[in-house]
């Protein structure tokens, strides 16, 4: 697997996990943020979904991971501190993504 869709990968592993086991742990708490629990557990295994898709050279693993990466980029615009941090790992993984190495591991053009 190219260093372009390694970094991809790992970086969605550490989010979806982080989002289901934060979704999970809201939920057990009884949290009545229903809307946020929903988001968090589905963005999460979405996020999981597209790792595993970019290890296993799943085609559309790399337009998943692209609109994942725009959106976790435009939720993050919404609170200026977490922009700082997600914005340029949503660009990197999109550029990442991008890369001729990356194509042709998910068979893209």
């Amino acid at each position: 697997m190219p260093n372009s869709v390694l970094i991809p990968v790992g970086l969605y592993w550490i989010i979806g996990v982080t989002m289901v086991v934060g979704a999970a742990l809201n939920a057990a708490a009884g949290s009545d943020r229903l809307a946020a629990v929903v988001f968090l557990g589905t963005v999460g295994a979405a996020c999981l979904v597209a790792a595993l898709g970019l290890q296993r050279r799943w085609g559309p693993a790399a337009l998943l991971g692209y609109l994942l990466a725009i959106l976790l980029g435009l939720v993050s615009l919404s609170n200026p501190g977490v922009a700082l941090l997600v914005v340029p790992l949503a660009v990197g993984i999109g550029v990442a993504l991008s890369r001729p190495s990356a194509k042709q591991w998910t068979g893209g053009k």
